[in-house]
């Protein structure tokens, strides 16, 4: 893995629990082959662009990484529901690409989590959704829903030899009740099976963050713990302090 830098942010107030601060530890990455990529979503670590990176924070250690068995993965009743409900809705998987339709509904959706939940502005613009969404050192895709030819749903995962990993979606806010969010869990686990990947990683599961708590109900889910991935058995987290990451993202 070749990086401009490493570094640790500046300690900020977390985004998910807002009652206590927040870290990083972060690298610009230039370029690593799909193997290392692997091996960093298996320690936990996330990105966007080139921007990698994991929580390091003093005090927290709440930011779980979660990951589905798409093999074993059955829907529950109320998913099968949210399938049913968007039959009409299409999938297009192809190369990430950014335009006004595309910014135009993300700046829709990011306005509506700004309203109801709290999340902090955005101001998305043309050369942040591009180097966001769109430039990658690894295989991303991106999937797009639209229905009767509207855009309505936008999703980014990335593609590595065994497994798939959503990046972000977003989708329109007055669709709300159609359930978008989990109708595009559900058409990346189906894909990421189809294509015969082994995982679909979803990121960080936080304990009290409505925005985050929902990856849980896709199961089976392994949960990342002590540096172990273990099937996820309902217990919660215990809220301790974190150990340092003191050798930040190594891929050895």
């Amino acid at each position: 893995m070749r990086t401009y830098a490493h570094f640790q942010t500046d300690d900020k107030e977390c985004p998910y629990l807002h009652d206590r601060p927040s870290r990083l530890d972060a690298h610009l990455v230039e370029s690593l082959s799909p193997l290392e990529h692997e091996r960093l979503l298996s320690i936990g670590v996330r990105h966007f662009g080139r921007f990698y990176f994991r929580p390091s924070c003093p005090t927290c250690s709440q930011c779980i990484s979660i990951r589905v068995p798409v093999r074993a993965f059955r829907p529950s009743r109320s998913q099968r529901r949210v399938l049913a409900k968007n039959r009409d809705v299409c999938l297009e998987v192809g190369e990430p690409k950014q335009d006004a339709e595309r910014i135009e509904l993300y700046r829709r959706f990011h306005a509506e989590r700004e309203s109801t939940r709290k999340w902090a502005p955005s101001g998305m613009d043309e050369l942040e959704y591009l180097q966001s969404f769109v430039e990658s050192p690894v295989k991303t895709l991106e999937l797009c829903y639209r229905l009767g030819g509207r855009l309505v749903a936008v999703a980014y995962v990335d593609e590595t030899p065994m497994s798939w990993s959503s990046i972000f979606g977003f989708w329109e806010p007055e669709l709300r009740k159609r359930g978008l969010g989990t109708l595009d869990v559900l058409r990346e686990i189906e894909e990421a099976s189809r294509r015969g990947m082994e995982h679909l990683y979803l990121g960080y599961y936080v304990r009290g963050c409505l925005s985050l708590e929902y990856k849980r109900t896709f199961r089976p889910c392994e949960l990342l713990r002590d540096g172990r991935w273990a099937p996820d058995d309902g217990t919660e987290p215990a809220d301790r302090r974190q150990e340092p990451q003191s050798e930040g993202l190594k891929c050895e």
